[in-house]
């Protein structure tokens, strides 16, 4: 539309100054994703570099992870000063710090460390390695250490916001019944692709085995080289001493749907956690029973973080092909598709979709990862 000067507003062709704001902060906002290809991050690898990882792939969420552990970086007073003690749990606005001797406290959190980090729903998770100070009125966090690792995903209840429900562990177990609810494919293949857009080693739980055959689903997560374990945490049955083999030793991040048994599987694998467990609601969704994430520690020097049922999970941080390169059954036919950025949605001679077809790649899988595209991506 042309200036004119009749125009309310000089300077702004027949728009408001409210919508040219919109329209330059729309140009200048910066992807949270990787600008392209496999590059890494300039920022992500100058603290990289600093801190010894040299060689380590850049991946989606590095971005704030690396933004989180230089802000800890710049505080090293603070690290220097207090108790050593790690987040183990939320209640309310209170944390619950446990410290070397194993001992739980109620910490407030700084205003201060509160408002360095944006775009996240809390800037504390489990896993948070912290240092406590003994103040008037009570115990105060002072201070984070910089994380390791950090698993995220998009907030349930507020999708501009990310997540993040555990840092500094070892394994993500993914976790689905075979019925009562019903297997969730796709909600096993989302938490498969958070672990490894952040590098973190991942495995699943297919619980309920005294209700389904878990042949066909433990099959196919074989064949993509993904530890899966079936499971009957109620009578003892299937695989529980391999899955608790498995676990050994580690900081495992149990998640899953809401109602799939999470917290009868940790009774099943260490009784002497005593987790609460409840009844599935008849409705065909799970009922929460952990309502906030907790981490355990366990005997055999590891730990468990069980976090609340979810019945989405929401993808973000990632482009299109992010996606397709991170599904390793995607990323093997990826190579033959006529476009090198092929999306696997509808360009001709798609290598990935003639796979399908032939049974090359689970029909689930493929579904799932067109969800995430379409839906959570907004690819088309």
């Amino acid at each position: 539309m042309p200036e004119t000067g009749d125009s309310k507003y000089k300077g702004t062709r027949g728009h408001s100054p409210r919508e040219g704001l919109g329209r330059l902060r729309r140009a200048n906002r910066k992807d949270i994703a990787r600008i392209s290809g496999w590059e890494s991050r300039q920022d992500d690898d100058a603290y990289l570099e600093k801190h010894g990882h040299v060689g380590r792939r850049s991946h989606a969420g590095e971005s704030l992870l690396a933004r989180f552990n230089r802000l800890a970086d710049d505080h090293r007073d603070e690290l220097n000063s207090g108790e050593s003690g790690e987040v183990c749990g939320f209640a309310g606005k209170t944390v619950l710090v446990r410290d070397a001797a194993g001992i739980e406290h109620d910490c407030q959190v700084r205003q201060m460390l509160k408002k360095r980090i944006s775009g996240v729903k809390n800037p504390l998770c489990i896993g948070d390695r912290v240092r406590v100070t003994r103040e008037t009125g009570g115990m105060v966090i002072a201070a984070v250490e910089p994380r390791r690792n950090q698993l995220a995903r998009a907030d349930s209840h507020n999708r501009s916001l990310i997540h993040v429900f555990a840092a500094n562990v070892d394994c993500l177990l993914a976790t689905s019944a075979l019925a009562e609810p019903d297997l969730k494919y796709g909600l096993l293949d989302r938490y498969l692709l958070i672990a490894a857009s952040n590098g973190i080693p991942a495995a699943v739980a297919l619980t309920k085995t005294d209700l389904a055959d878990p042949t066909v689903p433990l099959a196919l997560y074989h064949k993509l080289g993904v530890p899966a374990f079936g499971v009957a945490a109620l009578t003892g049955g299937g695989d529980l001493s391999a899955l608790r083999e498995h676990l050994r030793g580690k900081s495992c991040v149990i998640a899953g749907q809401s109602g799939v048994g999470k917290s009868s599987l940790i009774n099943a694998l260490y009784p002497e956690l005593a987790a609460r467990t409840g009844r599935v609601a008849t409705a065909g969704h799970g009922r929460h029973t952990t309502t906030s994430s907790r981490s355990y520690p366990l005997a055999d020097g590891g730990r468990l973080i069980d976090t609340p049922g979810v019945r989405e999970c929401g993808i973000t941080g990632m482009v299109t092909l992010d996606v397709a390169l991170l599904y390793s059954d995607i990323a093997l036919h990826h190579p033959q598709c006529r476009f090198v950025d092929c999306s696997h949605l509808h360009e001709p001679d798609c290598a990935v979709r003639a796979a399908v077809e032939r049974g090359d790649i689970a029909k689930s899988r493929y579904e799932s990862y067109r969800s995430i595209v379409c839906e959570d991506l907004g690819g088309k």
